[in-house]
């Protein structure tokens, strides 16, 4: 009888759970190649356009991707949008460089989030007058034939730092229709510890929060004055640098802002300044609301690391 009562507490998986497990073993096949980084294959993330000056890629999005709702996770859509203008940006990078992400900002045009996206990213030139120039980006990015945000983008190039290795061009990375999964049984201990996430977002998934919000941690509360995020850091949240992808910081900036001003449920704008490296093994998001109206609210939020440096800012329009 204890044996049976123990069979029937324990929690199913999601049904698509085989889907999400094989995208983990093939976001992993894509950090052993020369290719971009996690999120962007486990994502399922292509580009089958790589100009001289512009990109053009796509996101299917699938059971991997999508909120409990249906709805595409902001997180998942902040990595489709920061991949990008990061790649458009390479384009005209000198060689052997890095570069780091100084802004991004996104216009919602309010229409779904569903099925396939398609972004088309453009090299604006560089700035002058300064001693570090910064490249400025403009994206685009459409579901199902519609536009649903408009960006604009800047990154600085900066020479490597001593002894780091030099990534290869944008067009020379393994594309996810390259990939094969990974098996279990060639996975190292640092992979292993991000299939053992995915394992355990499996378990926690349920009809109020999906695999997605528990394997990157977007999982905001409101808060007094506001919402807040903690977040529990792992190599699943990591770009070729080891550091957080900054599109799932923006994500994860976007999510608990939402949670903050609960009565303006749209997301209409928000506007991120990246400060610093998401490092360590803790994030905390905490959102404040500068001002409530009848038909708008501001959100400031402020992502910090476990050791109190800033690592993200933003600010958020939301429509009643």
């Amino acid at each position: 009888m204890a044996q049976q009562a123990a069979r029937k507490s324990k929690p199913s998986l999601p049904p698509d759970a085989a889907a999400i497990h094989r995208q983990v073993l093939l976001g992993l096949a894509g950090m052993r190649a020369r290719g971009f980084h996690f999120p962007g294959y486990f994502l399922n993330i292509d580009w089958p356009v790589i100009g001289d000056d512009h990109v053009e890629g796509t996101m299917a999005v699938g059971p991997q991707s999508t909120n409990a709702d249906g709805t595409l996770n902001l997180a998942a859509f902040g990595v489709l949008l920061d991949t990008a203008v990061a790649i458009t940006s390479r384009l005209k990078a000198p060689s052997g460089w890095h570069q780091a992400t100084v802004q991004l900002h996104a216009q919602f045009t309010g229409r779904p989030m569903c099925g396939s996206l398609s972004v088309t990213a453009r090299h604006e030139g560089h700035t002058t007058g300064s001693g570090v120039q910064q490249a400025v980006l403009r994206a685009t990015v459409s579901s199902g034939g519609e536009t649903v945000c408009h960006a604009t983008s800047a990154f600085i190039h900066l020479p490597l730092p001593p002894g780091a290795a030099s990534r290869p061009p944008p067009r020379q990375r393994v594309r996810v229709g390259d990939l094969e999964p990974l098996s279990v049984a060639e996975l190292d201990a640092g992979e292993r510890k991000v299939v053992r996430a995915c394992d355990i977002a499996l378990r926690r998934a349920d009809s109020e929060r999906a695999f997605v919000e528990h394997f990157w941690s977007v999982l905001p509360r409101p808060a007094r004055g506001g919402a807040r995020c903690d977040v529990s850091l792992g190599a699943q949240f990591g770009n070729r640098a080891g550091v957080v992808q900054g599109g799932l910081l923006f994500g994860l900036a976007a999510a608990t802002a939402q949670v903050a001003a609960p009565r303006h449920k749209q997301l209409s704008s928000l506007s991120a300044w990246f400060i610093g490296g998401g490092r360590g093994t803790r994030l905390t998001v905490r959102s404040n609301v500068v001002h409530a109206g009848r038909s708008i609210a501001v959100v400031r939020t402020e992502i910090k690391r476990a050791d109190g440096a800033r690592v993200l800012e933003t600010l958020s329009h939301h429509a009643a």
